[in-house]
């Protein structure tokens, strides 16, 4: 049996088929690739975002307690010395609820929050003139929290 040209003529269309059917496959994969990378790099950036705002909660509060202690000395004393509990919390309280994150200015209308979940001294050194911190700040960004634990030791 003898191949003619006109008896090739019907297999381009499969062919060509078969080729478009790879390139939107190709396609398709490229797409949803790019896709899940960039939803894992928005989700990476929220959660350094997050971070940052936890971090900038800390320096927050670390410059409030250098500025009440050079500026506010019977603040800082009472806030030291005091034994009660209740008072001890009560005084906690007070001193971290003017910790907020500034308004937004610049109206980008992204939501951003840090918060102080956990303020204490742990010790006072009246020797050597330094004060042990206890702090937890939590920063939101984009549906994302990270927090920070530390225990901090500031100098007079």
């Amino acid at each position: 049996m003898k191949f003619s040209v006109e008896n090739r003529k019907g297999i381009a269309l499969p062919i060509v088929l078969v080729v478009i059917l790879c390139l939107g496959g190709y396609v398709t994969s490229l797409a949803w690739s790019m896709s899940n990378a960039r939803s894992r790099y928005h989700q990476t950036l929220n959660n350094r975002k997050a971070y940052f705002m936890a971090r900038s909660g800390m320096e927050h509060i670390m410059l409030k307690l250098k500025v009440m202690q050079r500026r506010c000395c019977d603040a800082m004393i009472a806030l030291e010395e005091t034994t009660d509990e209740n008072d001890k919390k009560l005084l906690n309280n007070v001193f971290i609820e003017d910790i907020l994150i500034p308004p937004d200015n610049n109206y980008t209308g992204e939501k951003y929050e840090y918060r102080v979940n956990d303020f204490g001294i742990e010790s006072v050194d009246l020797d050597a003139s330094k004060l042990t911190l206890r702090l937890e700040v939590t920063g939101k960004s984009g549906g994302n929290k990270n927090s920070i634990k530390r225990l901090v030791r500031i100098s007079r």
